[in-house]
């Protein structure tokens, strides 16, 4: 018997050997032992259907996730939701009672509006006045005005007329020399500046009032509902009298905690199921 006779025999009886094996349970798992070099086909794709539901649904708004997982669920499904990121995820075969693979799926990633993203992505940036008016007038829709109520620590907001004023003012005032800045009773600050007039050599003084803060409306989630969100004006005053400002969004990560919240009740109503505060667990 040649060489090549003895390996035809070895692959034909390792053939046969891997046709002939049975599958065995250990606690409770099916497990098939196979020689070396053999692998198990999965033929389930040639099915009419297959054996079970996979796979991970996207959703773009709430509405829809809602909609997905009321078709879907069943006794084993779960619902998370973490703030930072904002998420939404279902697991439709958790391990919910008994056992689940965790790999039917529908997601929901709350993706920011583009008007809270034109607000965060200016949030402490450093603009010249010109620049700031600019933005403001650009995003005046935003402004909401609101009462003063001094006595319960609302400081209230100026309505978007008297902020286009302002951004008008700041315009016209792009090449005085500020000299001080001073905080009124109101809680406004009061700029002094001296300007040029124009065809003399003589110098001008003026004032200039800004409010401390003012108050946007705006959704946080795209399509989703209009949230408060307050906003101080900040500033200094640069060395030969140019004027710097910024402004900060207030506790805005508050903002979002509490969108997410809402959100999570507005599913939990809408589906008849709790949302868990986390991370979904990974597939197995």
């Amino acid at each position: 018997m040649d060489l090549n006779e003895t390996n035809t025999e070895t692959v034909a009886k390792d053939v046969l050997a891997a046709c002939n094996q049975s599958i065995r349970e250990v606690g409770g798992t099916p497990l098939m032992v196979l020689p070396a070099g053999f692998t198990v086909a999965n033929l389930s794709k040639y099915l009419d259907k297959p054996t079970r539901k996979s796979g991970t649904t996207v959703l773009n708004d709430a509405a829809s996730f809602i909609a997905v997982v009321v078709e879907q669920k069943g006794a084993q499904t779960h619902l998370f939701s973490t703030i930072s990121p904002p998420s939404f995820t279902a697991v439709f075969n958790s391990n919910a009672g008994e056992a689940g693979y965790g790999d039917h799926r529908a997601t929901y990633n709350a993706p920011i509006s583009p008007e809270w993203g034109e607000w965060t992505k200016v949030d402490k940036k450093h603009m010249n006045q010109v620049e700031m008016a600019q933005f403001l007038e650009a995003n005046m829709v935003d402004v909401v005005h609101i009462a003063a109520d001094l006595p319960n620590r609302e400081l209230g907001s100026p309505d978007g007329a008297t902020l286009l004023e302002i951004c008008r003012a700041l315009e016209a005032k792009k090449n005085v020399e500020f000299k001080s800045a001073v905080r009124l009773g109101d809680g406004s600050t009061q700029f002094t500046y001296n300007e040029e007039v124009r065809g003399t050599a003589s110098v001008a003084g003026g004032t200039l009032e800004i409010p401390a803060q003012f108050s946007i409306g705006v959704p946080v989630f795209e399509n989703g509902e209009k949230y408060r969100q307050d906003v101080h004006f900040r500033y200094r005053i640069q060395e030969g009298g140019k004027l710097v400002m910024w402004i900060e969004l207030i506790r805005a990560h508050k903002v979002i905690e509490d969108a997410v919240k809402q959100m999570r009740a507005h599913i939990a109503e809408a589906t008849a199921l709790p949302v868990l505060n986390g991370t979904a667990p990974a597939a197995r």
